[in-house]
């Protein structure tokens, strides 16, 4: 898969803000839209089929995303067309944790954290210090100090 030239859609919060300026800069993705998860705003002859969703985790086979809220209630009870969520990138979903017996690990962070993991695996990025204060977003700061037990379960991808 190429990872350049895509078009994106935003959840419109910082972190979804975030995430489209970090692919933006290092991919060249162009943002296309905003998704709120009721109500999207997208630009004239775009299709959303054609466009990767960031920080909303989007339960249709036929959407890419990327996410990282707890979507699944409970583990024992699958719904039959769990399989719409194929092309979300989601590490609850990848460590199979659930609302009723995982929610204490759940994958603590933003969007923005997952996506620098996962491009920082593949290219070399530079984060200067001044950027450091945004890369906060959706309480992390928080987080960080009351549940540390959380963070450091936070590998999605262990070797």
């Amino acid at each position: 898969m190429d990872y350049k030239d895509h078009n994106c859609i935003l959840s419109p919060d910082s972190d979804g803000l975030l995430c489209g300026l970090f692919m933006s800069h290092y991919f060249n993705w162009k943002i296309k839209g905003f998704y709120d998860g009721k109500v999207m705003l997208l630009e004239k002859g775009i299709s959303a089929k054609d466009c990767i969703f960031m920080d909303v985790d989007i339960f249709r086979s036929d959407i890419r995303s990327l996410g990282h809220h707890m979507v699944l209630f409970n583990k024992n009870r699958i719904p039959n067309n769990w399989k719409n969520y194929c092309n979300c990138i989601q590490p609850n979903l990848f460590r199979s944790y659930d609302g009723i017996h995982d929610f204490r690990l759940k994958y603590p962070l933003a969007s923005i954290h997952l996506l620098i993991g996962i491009v920082g695996s593949k290219i070399k990025i530079e984060i200067p210090e001044s950027a450091i204060c945004p890369l906060f977003s959706d309480g992390t700061f928080n987080v960080l100090f009351s549940y540390p037990e959380n963070v450091l379960n936070c590998r999605v991808f262990k070797s």
